[in-house]
């Protein structure tokens, strides 16, 4: 009996030893190919790649000790339809699992130039962007972002109703370009960023809205150059949504800005009487097109406006909005402000 027992418990350590020395053996395999090596290795994934040539690619490269391995731990993670194509800076002290994150992050290595779009930007402020840094001339840009049929083969959102500029579209995020690209392929870039980071994230909220996209996109324009604070977003949103379903005009002042070729600092009583389809105190509904091009937080305000009855609000000076059902209240909110600015500008 005791020969018995301690040839189990011989065989046990047996076990224990091999399957020790299989996870010894496989955390070797996935871990850094030379942790100590920080070395940067520019990678570059051909679109098409297949886990196979990638794991060849990384292999070649003396990232990753075992292409099996790796393939398995890129199946196990789920992650293989998020691996994007581009260049990716890497080096060999990264593990199997650091690697794959990094490429489906999209986290793409650049080199060209940097150009930032901040939300809210106008086409006209984007085109003026690129073209101060060398990238492109401005009678191309002005061409194209008014034939959005030139991209529609690429881009099925543009075939949208309504859609007759690329206003709204072009988004907001930051940028590496080679001087050599044309403004074809630079609009493009930025209308793909959008499909990707808009279309492609709330197509289930597109989808299930009564509205057509150009809609969505034009209110999310106005929403993004009325709001300072996130959390308002939604709240101006229901305002304007409100305004609509009463037959109210919007009477938002970022659409008269939007007539004039250089933003003013204060719209007048002057301005608010230009005959301009842009002009919401004037013609009821949305303007023609988006006034800017917003991000994804006023899209998704107006795709989920909060539930509200108010019909007017007015800034804080705390970059926030005092919001009201009645005018009455919002004459009062009205003065509040004015008070309290003035306050400041004495000061």
């Amino acid at each position: 009996m005791s020969f018995k027992n301690n040839k189990y418990k011989i065989i046990g350590l047996i076990f224990a030893i091999v399957l020790i020395s299989l996870g010894v053996f496989v955390a070797m395999q996935i871990g850094p190919y030379n942790k100590n090596n920080k070395k940067d290795i520019i990678v570059d994934i051909p679109s098409g790649s297949t886990i196979n040539s990638i794991s060849n690619i990384l292999y070649e490269n003396e990232l990753i000790k075992n292409k099996t391995m790796f393939k398995a731990l890129v199946k196990v993670s789920n992650k293989a339809s998020s691996i994007k194509a581009g260049k990716y800076l890497l080096n060999q002290s990264y593990s199997n699992s650091g690697i794959i994150d990094l490429l489906a992050s999209g986290k793409i290595y650049q080199d060209g130039v940097k150009i930032t779009i901040p939300e809210g930007s106008t086409s006209k402020e984007i085109v003026s962007i690129l073209v101060n840094k060398k990238l492109g001339e401005k009678s191309r840009y002005d061409e194209l972002i008014n034939k959005p049929e030139e991209f529609k083969a690429e881009f099925e959102f543009l075939n949208d109703k309504g859609i007759n500029s690329l206003e709204g579209f072009l988004y907001p995020d930051t940028y590496y370009f080679n001087e050599e690209d044309s403004e074809d392929e630079i609009l493009l870039a930025m209308l793909k960023r959008f499909s990707d980071e808009c279309v492609g994230k709330v197509q289930e909220d597109i989808e299930k809205s009564d509205k057509s996209l150009q809609e969505i996109i034009t209110m999310a324009s106005i929403v993004e150059k009325e709001a300072v604070l996130d959390e308002d977003r939604p709240l101006i949103a229901s305002v304007f949504y409100n305004r609509i379903k009463i037959g109210m005009p919007l009477q938002s002042d970022a659409t008269i800005q939007y007539i004039f070729e250089k933003r003013k600092k204060i719209v007048t009583y002057k301005d608010l009487k230009i005959d301009s389809p842009y002009n919401s105190y004037k013609n009821k509904g949305l303007p023609p097109t988006p006034i800017a091009n917003p991000g994804i937080k006023s899209i998704e305000a107006v795709l989920n406006p909060a539930d509200t009855d108010y019909l007017y609000f007015v800034a804080k000076m705390d970059g926030g909005n005092n919001y009201s059902t009645n005018y009455q209240d919002h004459l009062k909110y009205v003065k509040e402000y004015k008070d309290e600015r003035d306050k400041l500008n004495k000061k």
